[in-house]
């Protein structure tokens, strides 16, 4: 059973989430400050769910934590700005979810970062039509070995060994291309994600307006 860590100042929303969370049979505990959720996150906990305005301190600087810890964050805010979500993902969320939201909605959502989905034998690894061979250095395709540049190659394998989550343009282009010292900008990225859709689907890698990229 997962445990689940509602950080919520509103007390009746984070009881109505618990319940229904209880009810789909994961374990949950709550929190309604900054400083509470500091000491519940002593325990043990696969994923938190992040309201970033709290009473007593900004939510983000919450993130850090959870992501030292190996706790999985989605973050809740009424805050539908775009830079605002890519700043709380750059700074580990896994994924956010605007108020006011479907707990249908938020389940999914759940299911999706908690999901343990790529399939490991040895040093290969499996996602719906992708076979990452860690061995051989190749992505198969539907079954076909697919030529990939190097910088390709390691782009699709980051999705595929992290599928749902939701990678930044910062991100990716802090991690791809500032090791390699190259002046590059939004359209060097976009350009890259359209060729390895090129070479398998267009659905491979989805665009998340305005904030990045994800494999669903």
């Amino acid at each position: 059973m997962y445990r689940l860590l509602i950080i919520e100042d509103d007390k009746k929303i984070a009881q109505q989430i618990r319940k229904y969370l209880e009810s789909m049979e994961y374990s949950v505990d709550i929190a309604s400050s900054y400083e509470e959720a500091i000491y519940k996150m002593n325990s043990f906990f696969d994923l938190a769910l992040l309201d970033i305005n709290l009473p007593d301190k900004d939510g983000t600087s919450l993130l850090a934590i959870l992501k030292n810890k190996d706790i999985r964050a989605i973050i809740t805010t009424v805050k539908n700005d775009e830079s605002f979500i890519v700043r709380a993902l750059d700074s580990g969320a896994d994924d956010y979810l605007t108020k006011p939201f479907n707990l249908g909605v938020l389940r999914a959502r759940i299911d999706a970062t908690l999901r343990t989905l790529p399939i490991s034998t040895g040093n290969t690894i499996k996602y719906k039509e992708c076979v990452l061979n860690l061995d051989q250095g190749i992505i198969y395709f539907m079954d076909a070995p697919v030529e990939f540049t190097a910088l390709e190659y390691e782009i699709l394998s980051l999705f595929i060994k992290n599928p749902h989550r939701i990678y930044t343009r910062n991100q990716l282009l802090e991690r791809f291309w500032e090791e390699r010292e190259q002046f590059v900008n939004d359209n060097t990225l976009t350009a890259t994600i359209k060729r390895i859709r090129d070479k398998t689907s267009k659905s491979i890698i989805t665009t998340v307006r305005g904030i990045g990229y994800r494999m669903d």
